[in-house]
């Protein structure tokens, strides 16, 4: 006797290749900002905010 599969329901935009949903990969835009300090900066493609250091600081940014 074969057991058949249940097919589960999945959100819009959460599947492979779809648009939408909260993925880590935030796209070229927003600000990379300091939490000690609250300094602000334009997010570049070139280099991620974790791996920026303020230039007030010193502390490793993190993306807005």
């Amino acid at each position: 006797m074969r057991r058949r599969r249940l097919r589960t329901y999945q959100a819009p935009g959460r599947g492979r290749n779809q648009p939408g949903g909260d993925k880590p990969g935030s796209g070229p835009g927003g600000n990379c900002v300091c939490p000690a300090c609250g300094y602000t900066t334009p997010h570049s493609r070139l280099t991620p905010c974790n791996q920026r250091k303020c230039p007030k600081c010193g502390e490793t940014m993190t993306r807005q």
